[in-house]
C-alpha cells in the first residue's frame, strides 16, 4: 500500500510539472529562444563584423544553396551583398540567381565586365533614371556587386519574367540588330510596339520576332509575351513555374549537379513550403528540395526593414496594424547593427495559443535565419 502510495505521488508531481510547463504562453517560450539565439554584426559599408556575420558566412561552407530573401531597393542589402558575394566566392560559389529575366542576366554579365558599370546602368536608363531599365540594377550600389560579380567570375542566373520597365529595352535591342533592309520594313512594328511598349500586341511581336535571326533575340521576344500575360492575368502561378523552369535550364548546364547557387531575390520567393503571399510552391521550396535529393543543404535568411520614409516622414513599421514583418522580429531593431535570429535552433514544441503571430509561425517554419537591418529606407 506504502509503495502504491508513492508511486501515485510521483505520478501526480510528474503530471503536476508536465501541465506547468504545458502552461507556459507560446510567446515565453519563444521570446527565451530569440534571447538564446540571436547575434549581431555592424557594417560600415565595406566589411561587416562581428558574431552574427560570422554565422552568415558559416552558411557559404555548409550549403549548396544560399538563398538571402531581400526588401528591394535597399543600397544597403546591395552593398552587403557585394560583400557575401566576394565572402561567398572562397567557398566555391560562382553562381549568382538574380531576380530578372534570362535576357537582363546576360545584358548585366557584360556591364559587370565593363569598366564603369555604374555609368553603363545610368546610360540604359537615361529617360527614366527614377525607376531604371533593369529590375533592381541602377544604383551604384548595384553595380558595385557586378563589379565584385565579374571579378569572381561569377554566372549570373536571371530566373525571372522580363519586367515591364525593360519591354522597350528588348524591343529595341531585336530591332536595331536586323539588318537595314529589315529594319525598313518592320519600322512601323517597331513604332507601334513601343507606342504601347507596357502591354504590346502579341501579333506585333510575333511580327518581329520572326523577323529577328538572333536565337537570344527571339527568347527575350517570346519573354515579353510570356510577362505580358503574367501581368495581364496576375498570374503567380504562370511565375513561380517560369522560375522554376529557368532555374533549371541554368542548373542543368552546370559541369556538375553539386555547384553552389547564391540566391538573391525578393524574400517571399525563398520560402521552404509554400509562398507567404501567394500561397505556392516557389523557387526556394524547388531549391530547398534539390538540396535533399543532392544530398548538400540549402539555408535562406528573411531579411526585415523597420524603418521607411514616405512623403519625407520616417514610418515605423511597428506601429502599422497590419506590418508587411511580424512584430516579433521588428522589436528586434537596433539602430546600430544588423541582428541575425538563428531560427533552426527554435523550432521546438508550440501550442498554438495565440500569444505568438500566425505571421511569426510562418517564418519559423519556412526560413532558417532572421535579419533585422538598421536601415532606414527611403
Amino acid at each position: 500500500m506504502k509503495k502504491l502510495i508513492i508511486a501515485t505521488a510521483i505520478l501526480y508531481s510528474s503530471v503536476s510539472f508536465a501541465q506547468t510547463a504545458n502552461n507556459i504562453p507560446d510567446s515565453a517560450k519563444f521570446n527565451k529562444k530569440v534571447m538564446e539565439n540571436t547575434t549581431s554584426f555592424v557594417f560600415d559599408g565595406q566589411k561587416p563584423t562581428g558574431k552574427g556575420w560570422d554565422i552568415l558566412e558559416k552558411q557559404f561552407a555548409d550549403n549548396q544553396f544560399v538563398a538571402w530573401g531581400e526588401y528591394h531597393n535597399s543600397p544597403a542589402i546591395s552593398q552587403l551583398s557585394a560583400y557575401a558575394l566576394g565572402s561567398a566566392s572562397k567557398y566555391g560559389f560562382r553562381n549568382w540567381c538574380v531576380e530578372v529575366s534570362p535576357f537582363v542576366a546576360s545584358e548585366l554579365t557584360g556591364i559587370a565586365a565593363s569598366k564603369n558599370p555604374i555609368d553603363s546602368l545610368k546610360a540604359i536608363s537615361k529617360d527614366h533614371p527614377d525607376y531604371g531599365t533593369f529590375p533592381f540594377f541602377k544604383t551604384t550600389e548595384d553595380a558595385q556587386m557586378l563589379s565584385i560579380a565579374a571579378k569572381n567570375k561569377y554566372k549570373i542566373w536571371g530566373i525571372d519574367q522580363e519586367f515591364q520597365m525593360a519591354f522597350p529595352y528588348c524591343i529595341t535591342k531585336a530591332y536595331d540588330a536586323q539588318s537595314p533592309k529589315v529594319k525598313k520594313a518592320y519600322k512601323a512594328v517597331y513604332d507601334s510596339l513601343l507606342a504601347r511598349w507596357w502591354m504590346p500586341k502579341v501579333r506585333l511581336i510575333d511580327s518581329l520576332k520572326n523577323a529577328t535571326i538572333q536565337p537570344r533575340l527571339k527568347d527575350a521576344l517570346e519573354d515579353i509575351k510570356i510577362s505580358r500575360t503574367i501581368y495581364y492575368e496576375s498570374d503567380n502561378q504562370m511565375r513561380a513555374t517560369l522560375m522554376k523552369k529557368n532555374f533549371y535550364n541554368y542548373y542543368d548546364k552546370t559541369t556538375t549537379k553539386n555547384e553552389k547557387v547564391f540566391f538573391k531575390l525578393g524574400a517571399n520567393h525563398l520560402a521552404k513550403g509554400l509562398n507567404l503571399m501567394t500561397n505556392l510552391y516557389d523557387i526556394g521550396n524547388a531549391a530547398y528540395e534539390l538540396s535533399q535529393r543532392n544530398k548538400t543543404g540549402f539555408v535562406n535568411v528573411y531579411f526585415v526593414n523597420r524603418f521607411y520614409t514616405e512623403k519625407g516622414k520616417v514610418i515605423d513599421d511597428l506601429d502599422n496594424e497590419d506590418s508587411e514583418y511580424p512584430k516579433e522580429f521588428l522589436k528586434l531593431y537596433d539602430k546600430e547593427k544588423w541582428m541575425v535570429v538563428d531560427l533552426r535552433a527554435m523550432r521546438l514544441r508550440y501550442d498554438h495559443d495565440k500569444t505568438i503571430s500566425d505571421d511569426a509561425y510562418s517564418i519559423l517554419y519556412k526560413y532558417d535565419l532572421v535579419v533585422i537591418s538598421p536601415e532606414v529606407m527611403k
